[in-house]
């Protein structure tokens, strides 16, 4: 069934840049940083940035999600694009805010209606925030090929040498049901081509602005339905978009194209561009919210 959300209201002229803020320091000093290598050997070059919050550990271990980047970022290297959802992005501080609600405007740097940031408060005081390990890998760019199957190198490491070592070295929950996959823009591309590509990884799919032209529809929308055919329970989905992404009239099409839909897929709109400035307010919150709601709360 498809769940369209829209919180744009009314309020979408109170939204513009004009409202963009600076956001005050957040101690992040609970989410912990580690940096793993990966060599030729294990589908490399790769650099991956892990954030685990300090009370994940053997006894009280938490769900895995795997966030890709944009763009710009693939294209300044390796180093920079396995950091960038954390020093671009300031996703160790949208982390740390939803284990210190309420959620401000401050918080989405402006680019949030009133009812939404509301529904959001609501949803952290009825489900407070139990965290999340994020594992932030390199994104190749992809966005020159017209070929899905441009993704397969990435999904291959991913399932391969990624997850495994992650679940090894960090405590995390060992299970598809307890791992996701999420990313923004050419990110989010990623994401769902590797998810089609491997549906039994993954509980959970998120996509942020994802970079899709309308003639690869056809193809795209036969792949998400054998992933949900496959013997496993359909893998959670959700497409976001806002109301300044250029690619919202193709990501519009690719919801309506998928009805009818399993119950756990969504399209949200919500309010931003597709710029930096969406990821590091509405993107990263977005995305750990809703990938924490479904694989620690079952909801979608």
């Amino acid at each position: 069934m498809l769940r369209r959300r829209s919180w744009l209201g009314g309020c979408l002229g109170l939204l513009a840049g004009c409202c963009r803020q600076n956001r005050t320091d957040v101690d992040t000093s609970e989410i912990r940083l580690h940096e793993l290598s990966f060599g030729p050997e294990e589908g490399g070059p790769q650099r991956v940035v892990v954030l685990v919050p300090t009370w994940a550990n053997e006894h009280h271990k938490l769900p895995l999600v795997i966030a890709l980047h944009e763009r710009g970022e693939a294209n300044r290297g390796l180093d920079v694009g396995a950091w960038a959802w954390v020093r671009d992005y300031g996703l160790d501080r949208s982390a740390a805010r939803l284990r210190q609600p309420p959620l401000t405007r401050d918080d989405f740097l402006g680019l949030i209606t009133p009812s939404h940031l509301d529904r959001l408060n609501d949803s952290l005081r009825t489900n407070p925030w139990r965290g999340l390990v994020v594992a932030c890998p390199y994104t190749p760019d992809i966005l020159g090929h017209s070929d899905l199957d441009a993704a397969v190198p990435m999904a291959r490491f991913v399932k391969q040498y990624l997850i495994p070592k992650v679940r090894k070295r960090f405590p995390v929950i060992g299970s598809r049901q307890a791992t996701g996959i999420e990313g923004v823009s050419l990110g989010g591309r990623m994401a769902l081509l590797v998810a089609t590509l491997y549906p039994e990884q993954f509980g959970a799919v998120g996509t942020l602005q994802a970079a899709f032209r309308d003639q690869e529809l056809p193809m795209l929308v036969q792949r998400i339905r054998w992933a949900w055919q496959q013997p496993v329970h359909p893998m959670a989905l959700r497409i976001l978009t806002s109301d300044h992404d250029p690619f919202r009239p193709t990501l519009e099409k690719l919801a309506s194209m998928l009805q009818p839909a399993p119950q756990g897929f969504a399209f949200d709109l919500v309010a931003g561009p597709h710029d930096i400035d969406f990821n590091r307010g509405p993107g990263g919150i977005e995305m750990l919210r809703w990938q924490e709601r479904v694989l620690v709360h079952n909801k979608t």
